[in-house]
């Protein structure tokens, strides 16, 4: 009797000990070990802010990595708002790395059957991993490991230093690098201790076996270290990692790499053109080779004693900036930067150190070009053509090198007409300049601070351009039901150099079962809705979407068809921070889930057409889950607390005042009203949707969108002077 009263308990209080009261996107908060060698699998624990039960894709950018969801049994689940020092719930995965791999830190999200989560970061290797022990705080308990090596650590509170002791031999190379800053600035809340300690600050000291320092380094690459030392004696050499200002938290996990080589910062030239071989140097952390590379898929080879040339037969398939492990006899480089372009590619000479030297350049052209010592400035010559658009942009510190580049343009007589520092979340300058006249002109290229070194290597490239746009906007991650409610992002476009045409915005690789609404911004406009439905048919699932902007561009040599990649940001909040702010990602995440608290989001009408000065009702109903009862927020436009984030609706069309924008208790319904102004742009069944926002967090929403609805406004009389 006992047991089946038991039994009977369970069946009533299973569902809702796993019930959740609210449903939010899933914020990633740690891995530990967040570095796993390439050709093994291995446990890491996930911990997360709202659970990760049920889990059914783990999608990495790139693409290789696998990670399986490894609890036999779900987790219970009780409400709670975050807090700021809150690490969340530990869930397992098995994590597999094929053999081969691409070293480097991976993106990947999380998709649940509720939910999907924000970014977290993975650290492949080619080493065998190691995890830091407890006791290891001192040089006297330092942990004994064997280069090489990847270490998986944690700096878990104010004050903790980690020790790992190794034998080293007279000669050696030993380099040592740190992954803390690099696999952690992408988590939504890092918020260690207010005002400004947030991402670990690390830095790396090596003692010889006498104990004295023999290597020392920080803020090698942004705020990870890196140190490389020639061994003078054969012994016992000792590793300290800590942070700077010996903060420390849960959330400082690290891998530190120790190996017996040099590192490769990079290849010069950094580019190649698609066809063709080209000889490069990998640019080491000590003397420089050189090696050839195949423009192939596959990676060049070298002997010890001679450069190899490889022949090139066809083209190279993918263009762009990719990462490769170049091979070096029997071993390989560290996976370096590498860009494969159309554009013919030159390195500079380091003779042009002044205008009256300045290298001629005939556009378009990629130069490579390096700063050995401080106080250089390189300088090109170019011949252009009256109002022509002139793009040059630099790459450095994106890939991994030190240059803060400035890039200004002068006339003949040296007058200074443009210049362009930092871009955007990176010190690369990016700088379009439209030609006053005909004539030569010259662009100067220098580090901010005139500094010079080993790592001080750019990439300018230069090209006639013309019309242009950038895709931003927040698409950061979405939720579905099949048959509804739907998912909203919202796209806004920077219009660059006159360019005012309409842009089309695509979406690929959708879950399965999930539809995207045709959207064009118009001549003129700047934002869009995005809109995404799931078909009831829809079984769970997720994806890793692409979004592009499509549009018709004028150039110098005639039309082009340009396609745009969405520039993709995060939410990210800082400590002592109330808000938020964006930070680089590389995943737009889309997903297939159950119900959520909100079951249903209907409008009508589902077809608006306004005059300009004009109004419409608009009856939004929703349908709640049985659990959930708090408030639901109604609105078209996005905000978290003061802050507005990109609309869907081109400027001049509002909500009035007295629209409904809130639903609380058995309350259901909502009357928007839409606004047109006199000068509101003309505009032919253009989609928007309206959202009901669910209050997660003080930064957090759960949006819930209805079906499109198809605005159009033109004046009934036939006047098209309606601005367009």
């Amino acid at each position: 009797m006992n047991k089946l009263l038991s039994l009977i308990l369970c069946a009533f209080l299973t569902p809702a000990l796993f019930a959740e009261s609210k449903i939010a996107f899933r914020q990633i908060m740690r891995v530990h070990p967040v570095v796993v060698q390439a050709g093994t699998s291995a446990e890491v624990v996930v911990n997360s802010h709202f659970t990760l039960n049920h889990t059914h894709t783990v999608a990495f950018d790139p693409q290789g990595p696998q990670m399986k969801f490894a609890e036999l049994e779900p987790k219970p689940v009780e409400w709670s708002d975050p807090q700021e020092l809150d690490t969340g719930t530990p869930f397992r995965f098995q994590a597999t790395i094929p053999a081969g791999q691409t070293p480097g830190v991976y993106e990947y999200r999380v998709a649940t059957e509720r939910a999907v989560s924000s970014v977290g970061h993975l650290l492949v290797t080619e080493y065998p991993v190691v995890v830091e022990e407890e006791e290891n705080n001192s040089r006297d308990t330092a942990q004994g490991v064997s280069a090489p090596v990847a270490i998986a650590g944690v700096i878990q509170d104010f004050g903790d230093v980690d020790y790992y002791r190794f034998q080293g031999e007279e000669g050696e190379d030993v380099t040592v690098q740190i992954f803390a800053q690099r696999v952690t600035e992408s988590i939504h809340s890092m918020a260690i201790r207010y005002p400004k300690i947030h991402l670990m600050d690390s830095i790396l000291t090596l003692y010889g076996p006498s104990g004295r320092m023999v290597g020392h380094n920080a803020n090698f690459i942004g705020g990870d270290a890196f140190v490389h030392c020639k061994l003078s004696v054969t012994g016992e050499y000792v590793l300290e990692v800590r942070d700077t200002r010996y903060a420390g938290d849960a959330r400082y996990v690290y891998g530190v790499e120790i190996t017996k080589r040099p590192h490769a910062y990079g290849i010069f030239p950094m580019a190649v053109q698609r066809e063709g071989p080209t000889d490069v140097e990998l640019v080491l952390s000590e003397p420089v080779n050189r090696l050839s590379i195949a423009q192939t898929e596959e990676a060049a080879v070298v002997s010890a004693n001679r450069v190899a040339m490889v022949h090139v037969g066809a083209t190279r398939s993918t263009l762009g900036w990719q990462r490769a492990a170049l091979k070096l006899g029997s071993g390989a480089s560290n996976p370096v930067w590498l860009l494969v372009s159309d554009h013919p590619q030159v390195a500079a000479s380091g003779k042009n150190l002044s205008p009256e030297s300045a290298e001629p350049l005939e556009l378009p052209v990629g130069v490579s070009g390096r700063f050995p010592i401080r106080g250089q400035t390189h300088y090109y010559r170019f011949q252009a053509t009256k109002d022509t658009v002139y793009l040059f942009e630099m790459n450095s510190q994106q890939r991994d090198y030190a240059v803060d580049s400035t890039v200004t343009i002068r006339d003949e007589n040296g007058k200074k007409l443009a210049s362009a520092d930092d871009g955007q979340f990176h010190k690369d300058a990016k700088l379009f300049f439209r030609a006053p006249a005909d004539g030569s002109y010259v662009v100067a290229v220098r580090d901010v601070n005139k500094r010079g070194g080993d790592r001080f290597v750019y990439h300018l490239m230069a090209e006639p351009s013309g019309p242009d746009f950038e895709l931003h906007g927040d698409f950061y991650y979405g939720m579905i039901v099949p048959g509804g409610p739907n998912a909203v992002w919202f796209a806004d476009i920077k219009r660059l150099n006159g360019f005012d045409g309409p842009v089309e915005i695509r979406a690929d690789n959708l879950p399965a079962g999930v539809s995207f609404t045709p959207v064009t911004i118009p001549a003129g406009a700047t934002r869009c809705g995005l809109i995404f439905a799931a078909a009831p048919e829809a079984e769970i699932n997720a994806s890793l979407v692409r979004l592009t902007g499509h549009a018709n561009l004028a150039r110098p040599g005639g039309p082009i068809d340009a396609v745009r990649d969405a520039q993709v940001t995060a939410r990210i909040r800082r400590a002592g921070s109330s808000g938020f702010y964006r930070w680089p990602i590389r995943t737009q995440f889309l997903g297939v889930t159950k119900p959520m608290d909100v079951r249903k989001v209907e409008v009508s009408p589902a077809e608006i057409v306004l005059e300009p000065g004009g109004e419409q009702e608009i009856t939004v109903r929703i349908e709640r889950s049985p659990e959930f009862t708090e408030q639901v927020l109604i609105d078209i436009k996005p905000s978290h607390g003061r802050r507005r984030v990109p609309e869907q609706l081109p400027a001049g069309l509002s909500l009035a005042p007295e629209s409904d924008t809130k639903l609380v208790g058995d309350d259901l319904e909502a009357k928007l009203i839409l606004r047109a102004s006199e000068d509101a742009m003309q505009l032919e069944r253009f989609p928007f949707a309206v959202m009901a926002r669910v209050v997660i967090t003080y930064t957090i929403r759960t949006n819930y969108a209805s079906s499109p609805i198809f605005l159009t406004i033109r004046r009934s009389d036939g006047d098209e002077s309606i601005s367009k």
